[in-house]
């Protein structure tokens, strides 16, 4: 049987995270505890867009498909239980039809 004395390593740990880079450094980051802040505008970095366009509504990857209440997407997913399933559909329409 095996002694570890947990108090030493503690300690140890305590010490590294004392004498951290992070505690020892000069800048510090204020939280919203700290406010209120006078508000920062800065311009827009375009160059982070990459290359992302936007596609049109005719381009033929964001067209429709199917017509009326047909599905576009199905998902099944598993259950907690053994015997069922979780069966889920998208549409695509922006409001579901009104069955009379």
């Amino acid at each position: 049987m095996t002694f570890h004395d947990y108090s030493t390593t503690f300690l140890g740990l305590s010490l590294l995270c004392f004498l951290s880079p992070a505690t020892l450094s000069a800048d510090y980051i204020p939280s919203t505890l700290d406010g209120p802040f006078v508000p920062v505008t800065v311009p827009l970095d375009t160059s982070l867009r990459g290359k992302a366009i936007d596609l049109p509504d005719t381009d033929p990857r964001v067209r429709r498909h199917v017509t009326g209440f047909e599905p576009e997407q199905i998902s099944l997913s598993l259950s907690s239980d053994f015997d069922s399933i979780w069966v889920s559909w998208i549409t695509g329409s922006t409001s579901p039809p009104l069955f009379t």
